[in-house]
Formats: structure tokens, C-alpha cells, sequence
């Protein structure tokens, strides 16, 4: 009886010493292998939705130099189409906004709200070149989505091709240009393979001893929620709730395309993304769903159906969101709480597991 204890206690001690993985050895914790589940989120999402941007972006380009060699109804529309192509891929990288988007200062340059339209109108009436390079001197809010989305679209989203003078075409391939060179960079900044790359992407995908950002898997898998948790706070406490609030639509990030809720839609698709392992045709299905699964299967079901709910309440909203704020203020009040309960779930069970490892 004794031997078989001592060999039980000797087996028992061997599978604990197995579950304490070598990404995580230089902490006290029990570990879990995240390895998959890094390195899909970074190659597969997070490099997918970049990748996605990037072209999107380069369609934008393309599309508004046709516009201003051929300033014709179907010329604007495509041009239109092409924007707001773009923006849904940049969208859902809001629950991945760290890393080389924040520390080269490119959220800053691809989507500053509001547009500084006084000093827009200043500068289209001026002498000044219209050229890609005397835009980039000029600050964030003279960059990136909003003025092209502005000088597409006007004030109610019904400016025609032939309002469009010859600067403020200058102007929009001269930002489409840029946004473009933006968007790139940021992807290089993620990959090793081009001149300027970072390989941010090695980094995340990477964590564990010795590398200096991400030390262990957890800071890492930290890192992927605290994105997914700002995203859904932004949405529910800013994007939403100050339209809302004031009743004012100058606060309606996307008031010009009127394209508010596709926006809302991707915000949380960038979410579901890094949760479920998948941006479209890209990532294994290995995301932070196959580790809450492992740990709490109810949560991880209580979670998937949050997400579900609050997509349908921004598919289903009466109307434009610019409508339904006046007009039906309580269906915009339900969608906001649905993104809300995705917000508390993300900050309380799903990150106390992560924390708990």
C-alpha cells in the first residue's frame, strides 16, 4: 500500500511539473501553452486585418485618382464604395490598438475625430500645393479617413460629382496617398520581411522568457484582452453614448458616410475575431473562445451569445443611427447596454481568467 502511494506521488508530481509550460517558467503560476493561440491571433487576425486594410486602403487611392481624372457620378460612387470598404478592416483593429498604431503615433494620422473643417476650408481656399507630402505636415486632424470622407460625401451624404472642385480633388488623392503610406507602414511595422519592419508580430506571437515586451504568455494574453475591453468601452461610452447623451450629431464619428453602424458592427467583429480565431478566411479558430472553453464552458457560452445579441441589436436598429437617436433613442439605449454586458464580461470573468493563471 505504501509503494503504490509513493508511486502515486510520484506520478502526481509529475504531471504537475508537465502543466507548468517553459513560456511560462519564470513565474509562480501553473501555466497554460498559449503558443497556438498567439501566434493565430497575431498571424492570423491581427495580420490578416492588416493586410486587409492595407489593400483596402490602396483601393481607396486608386479609386479617388479616377474620380479626379474622370469627376463623374459613377467615379464618386466608387470612390465612396472604396471608403467605406477601408474602413471596415480599421474598425476591427480597435480590439487590437497597441503596439506600433500607438507608439509611431499612426492612430493619430489614419483617424483623428473630429475634423478640424475651419482650418480644412482655410487650406483648400489657400495657394498652398496640394501635394502628399505638404499634407503630412499638417496635424492629425487634416489626415487620414475624415477629410477624404468629408470631401466625398458633404455634409449630408448627398454632395454630387460635380461639386467637387479642383482642389478639394488634389486634395483627396493627396490623402488617400497618405492614408495608404499610413496603413503600410503599420503593417511593416508588424512584419520582419520589409525595410522599417519591426516584426511586432514576432514579439506578440513570441511571448515568454526573454523577450523584453511580453516576458510571459499572460502579459500577452493580457494584452489581446485589454484591446478587445477598450474596444467595447469606446463604443458603448463614447461612439454611442455622446450623440446619445447630447443629442447633438456633431459627436457621430462617421455622420458624413453615414456609416455609424457598419462601423459599430466591425467594432465588435474585431472582438468576436480575436475571441473565435478568425478574420474571414484567415486563423486556425484557435482564439481566447478555445481557452475560456477549457476553463468555464458556460461562460464561454454565456460570452458568444452576448456577441450575437449586441450584433443583432446594431443590425436591427430602426433606421440610420443618426434617426434612431432622435427618434427611437430607447432601441439605441438596448444596443448600448448589449455592447455593455460584451464590455463586463470581457472585464470581469474572461480577464480574471487570464489573471488567475
Amino acid at each position: 500500500m505504501k509503494r503504490y502511494l509513493l508511486s502515486l506521488l510520484l506520478l502526481t508530481t509529475a504531471c504537475a511539473k508537465n502543466v507548468i509550460e517553459p513560456q511560462n517558467a519564470n513565474s509562480s503560476y501553473t501555466g497554460y501553452n498559449a503558443t497556438a493561440l498567439l501566434s493565430n491571433a497575431t498571424n492570423g487576425v491581427i495580420l490578416g486585418t492588416y493586410k486587409d486594410l492595407d489593400r483596402q486602403t490602396a483601393t481607396l487611392a486608386i479609386a479617388t485618382a479616377a474620380l479626379q481624372a474622370n469627376p463623374s457620378a459613377v467615379a464618386l460612387e466608387a470612390a465612396r464604395q472604396a471608403y467605406r470598404a477601408a474602413r471596415a478592416p480599421w474598425e476591427a483593429t480597435e480590439a487590437f490598438a497597441f503596439g506600433p498604431v500607438s507608439t509611431l503615433g499612426l492612430d493619430g494620422v489614419i483617424d483623428t475625430w473630429p475634423l478640424n473643417r475651419n482650418s480644412l476650408a482655410a487650406i483648400l481656399a489657400s495657394p498652398t500645393d496640394l501635394t502628399a507630402s505638404r499634407l503630412r505636415e499638417l496635424e492629425g486632424g487634416l489626415q487620414g479617413f475624415h477629410p477624404i470622407e468629408f470631401l466625398l460625401f458633404g455634409e449630408d451624404a448627398g454632395k454630387a460629382a460635380a461639386e467637387l472642385t479642383p482642389r478639394e480633388l488634389a486634395y483627396l488623392v493627396a490623402s488617400a496617398d497618405n492614408l495608404h503610406a499610413a496603413t503600410g507602414r503599420l503593417l511593416r511595422a508588424w512584419q520582419p520581411t520589409s525595410e522599417g519592419g519591426q516584426d511586432f508580430a514576432a514579439q506578440l506571437a513570441g511571448a515568454g522568457p526573454g523577450n523584453v515586451r511580453y516576458a510571459s504568455q499572460k502579459t500577452a494574453l493580457q494584452e489581446l484582452v485589454g484591446g478587445m475591453s477598450a474596444a467595447a468601452t469606446e463604443l458603448a461610452n463614447s461612439k454611442v453614448e455622446r450623440p446619445l447623451t447630447t443629442n447633438d450629431l456633431t459627436f457621430e464619428e462617421a455622420r458624413f458616410s453615414r456609416n455609424s453602424l457598419a462601423e459599430f458592427s466591425q467594432n465588435l467583429r474585431g472582438i468576436e475575431n480575436l475571441y473565435l480565431g478568425r478574420y474571414g478566411a484567415a486563423g486556425s479558430g484557435v482564439g481566447l473562445g478555445v481557452f475560456v472553453q477549457t476553463r468555464n464552458p458556460a461562460l464561454d457560452a454565456t460570452f458568444r451569445q452576448q456577441l450575437a445579441a449586441a450584433q443583432t441589436a446594431i443590425t436591427s436598429l430602426p433606421g440610420r443611427f443618426d434617426e434612431a437617436i432622435r427618434q427611437n433613442p430607447a432601441a439605441v439605449r438596448a444596443l448600448q447596454a448589449r455592447v455593455r454586458e460584451v464590455q463586463a464580461t470581457i472585464d470581469g470573468p474572461v480577464a480574471g481568467l487570464i489573471n488567475n493563471l
